[in-house]
């Protein structure tokens, strides 16, 4: 299509030379800035050759420019020669209008996807590929800034699920992946939108209660063991519970580290493994 535009720029002048009459009193000025513009049309026209031709909005801004061009050139060349009211209507206005119309539409497609692109690669820096849960970097950065609040006030709880190493020892490690998918997807069910829920590593994983004391956390824990312990996961090739171990730790001026936080809830959880596994320990 650019080599089609470049033969454009050369020839229709030449065609025009002999076909239409000549403008005697030649407006220089209008000529040499519509000229320019058509030249600028022109580098954008060959410029986009370098994006990919199968995006459905690369194909839109070039034919918007292409016809963008035709306009802008015939409406420079028509400082130079008396065209026919039919061309000057035709090509001079409405092929602008139309060219301009799918630029804008083209720019439109491609600040969606540009959009689209950035939220998938947000997701994928930010949530754990098999459960689709938060991230441990993730968290630590919202925990972070949660602290740097003028009065925080949440509480975090630390989880491992119990015996997790049976259930890849009995049914295969594929069974535990999906496993792990289960347990997230009745976390979510059961947690407050704003609380914040990832995946720590392996079995272990961590939430975040904003705006909630000691003592409704350790209540809120307790439910989402029992709610956990009474739910029978069901897979194509196995069917068995699943119990979990949470130690629970209430943010406070004297341990204002998150680092130390996550210390306490983590020797809270092993407290609570020590003492027998699927409970809950807050202090």
């Amino acid at each position: 299509m650019s080599i089609y535009a470049l033969a454009l720029f050369f020839l229709l002048p030449v065609v025009s030379f002999w076909l239409f009459p000549h403008v005697n009193n030649i407006d220089y000025i209008s000529f040499a800035s519509e000229f320019i513009m058509a030249v600028t049309v022109l580098v954008c026209i060959v410029n986009l050759k370098n994006f990919q031709k199968s995006e459905r909005s690369n194909q839109i801004l070039y034919v918007g420019f292409s016809i963008l061009l035709v306009a802008i050139y015939v409406d420079a060349l028509d400082e130079l020669f008396i065209f026919p009211k039919v061309i000057t209507i035709v090509i001079e206005d409405i092929f602008q209008i139309l060219g301009l119309l799918l630029i804008v539409f083209g720019i439109k497609l491609w600040l969606e996807k540009q959009e689209a692109q950035n939220n998938s690669l947000i997701k994928l820096a930010t949530t754990d590929p098999l459960t689709g849960v938060f991230t441990r970097r993730y968290f630590i950065d919202k925990a972070t800034e949660k602290l740097s609040e003028s009065n925080p006030r949440f509480c975090i709880l630390m989880l491992d699920i119990d015996h997790f190493k049976k259930i890849n020892d009995k049914y295969g490690h594929n069974v535990g992946d999906l496993a792990l998918v289960e347990f997230c997807s009745l976390m979510e069910k059961n947690l407050r939108d704003s609380d914040l829920f990832a995946r720590w590593g392996g079995e272990e994983f961590i939430v975040m209660l904003p705006h909630i004391a000691l003592s409704s956390a350790a209540d809120k824990a307790e439910s989402l063991r029992s709610k956990l312990a009474e739910s029978k996961i069901q897979l194509p090739d196995a069917e068995f519970t699943m119990t979990v171990s949470i130690g629970v730790v209430e943010f406070n001026p004297v341990t204002p580290k998150l680092e130390t936080l996550i210390d306490i809830a983590d020797q809270r959880l092993y407290k609570a493994k020590q003492q027998g596994r699927n409970q809950v320990v807050s202090n």
